[in-house]
């Protein structure tokens, strides 16, 4: 996959060289290797399918443009970090609900959440659902780093240009967070009884 990546780099630097089959093949590539974890993304943090395809649309949108105009050093963490602000974008747009509104909801019936089943892979087992779930008890600073860095399996590098913040500070924020996320699924406790 870091070849498909080069060659867009390459392609990006030539541009008066570059073909666009070229540069649409490469696109259809980083599509198919990134869709699927951009939509667990944004679904994590939305809790609407709909609202996460949209997102995930929006964001090949701007990979688009991006890739046309300029140089992304790498792909994948531009990907998640257009996904991150494309996120809080939405929450921004969000109309607030008026107290009228509210009232009218509490005569409606309660709208269907999305269960962690659906969220999750099918495969995950019982374990690993708990682990998600302790993630996602992490404060926001470290839950980012630790699901970026053990979900979806980006480096510290590009966990940094998503988050904003330099290397060494997210690999601090990946350690902090291991260290609460064993303190909130008590696995601190078995680690400290078997020295």
């Amino acid at each position: 996959m870091s070849d498909c990546y080069e060659r867009i780099n390459i392609l990006m630097r030539h541009k008066q060289q570059e073909n666009s089959h070229k540069l649409r093949k490469i696109f259809d590539e980083v599509y198919l290797a990134e869709s699927d974890a951009l939509f667990r993304f944004c679904l994590v943090r939305v809790s609407d399918r709909e609202q996460a395809v949209d997102l995930v649309q929006e964001i090949f949108t701007r990979f688009w443009q991006n890739i046309n105009s300029g140089t992304i050093e790498y792909p994948r963490a531009f990907l998640f970090k257009v996904a991150r602000n494309a996120i809080i974008d939405w929450y921004r747009k969000k109309k607030s609900i008026s107290l009228e509104s509210m009232a009218d909801l509490e005569t409606q019936e309660p709208y269907e959440q999305i269960h962690d089943s659906a969220i999750l892979d099918s495969r995950l087992d019982g374990e690993g659902r708990f682990l998600i779930s302790k993630i996602r008890d992490l404060g926001s600073g470290y839950r980012d780093a630790i699901y970026l860095r053990y979900v979806e399996g980006l480096s510290p590098p590009e966990i940094a240009e998503i988050l904003g913040i330099s290397t060494n500070a997210a690999s601090v924020r990946i350690n902090r967070g291991i260290e609460e996320l064993r303190k909130l699924t008590g696995y601190d406790i078995e680690i400290e009884d078997s020295k």
